[in-house]
């Protein structure tokens, strides 16, 4: 059963510059747990896992702004703080006390920074191919400077001038051509660049500390899983060793795919475990 819940409802008295992500139900399970989907995607990417685990959770799948069905946000970007009183609602208003997390790709970011404001009230946190534990540089030029952040934006809104200066980067050995190959389909409409622009920038903020999130999943005995894809050439294995390092006994598992299919296949291991 797939039920939308009302992003009206929220009673608190502190109001959040934050516009609410609408949030799907799926399952029956005695578990909760809050879903965080990529870059130009929406809730329903999850659907393989819930699929499979529908009786063990109750997935609370969001549409992160700028996706889906929800608004975009009120202003330039979102904050911690933003993020913690939205989710703070959320969790009163539907009765949660102990939950579980799962993101994938950009939603990796929602998943750790979650798991740092709310480390007490966290039994899992399945990490799949996460963005927000080593911070491209990229991604830093496009989002923290004036004059980076417009350069990024002519790129993006003049899709022949990126795709020469991509070529240019992939024939220098700064990045790789299936990561190239994934942005151009991200980017080939005006919506989607629209999007990827937005997204960039206003979630730029999102951001864990991951020495912090170390220490308090020792500390609450938060139960960590990584999955990578063997041949996911946007999240490559070294990525997650900010906190794997620190974190010794928590070995990645890697899934002979991609990074578009790896849902599917994190969802075919829990089938067969």
């Amino acid at each position: 059963m797939t039920q939308v819940l009302d992003t009206d409802s929220n009673p608190s008295s502190k109001p959040i510059r934050f516009l609410k992500p609408y949030r799907f139900v799926y399952g029956n399970g005695p578990k909760v747990m809050l879903g965080f989907h990529g870059i130009g995607q929406d809730h329903r990417c999850f659907l393989p896992l819930v699929e499979v685990l529908k009786e063990q959770y109750t997935f609370y799948l969001f549409d992160l702004p700028f996706h889906g069905q929800s608004p975009v946000l009120t202003t330039e970007k979102l904050t911690l703080a933003e993020w913690k009183a939205f989710l703070e609602d959320f969790l009163s208003i539907n009765k949660i006390e102990r939950f579980s997390i799962v993101g994938f790709s950009m939603g990796g970011k929602f998943a750790l920074a979650t798991l740092q404001l709310f480390p007490n009230r966290i039994e899992s946190c399945w990490l799949l191919a996460p963005d927000g534990i080593t911070e491209s540089p990229w991604y830093r030029l496009a989002t923290r400077f004036w004059l980076s952040k417009n350069l990024f934006r002519f790129f993006v809104s003049n899709v022949s001038r990126f795709k020469k200066l991509a070529e240019l980067l992939v024939s220098m050995g700064l990045v790789e051509k299936s990561a190239v190959k994934f942005a151009e389909t991200t980017l080939s409409t005006p919506e989607q660049r629209e999007r990827v622009y937005r997204s960039w920038i206003g979630f730029s903020l999102i951001r864990a500390d991951m020495k912090l999130v170390a220490q308090l999943v020792k500390k609450n005995k938060i139960d960590v899983k990584i999955f990578l894809g063997k041949h996911d050439a946007l999240l490559p294995v070294h990525y997650v060793l900010p906190l794997t390092k620190q974190l010794p006994e928590l070995k990645p598992i890697i899934l002979k795919t991609g990074h578009h299919r790896l849902i599917e296949k994190v969802a075919d291991w829990f089938r067969q475990v």
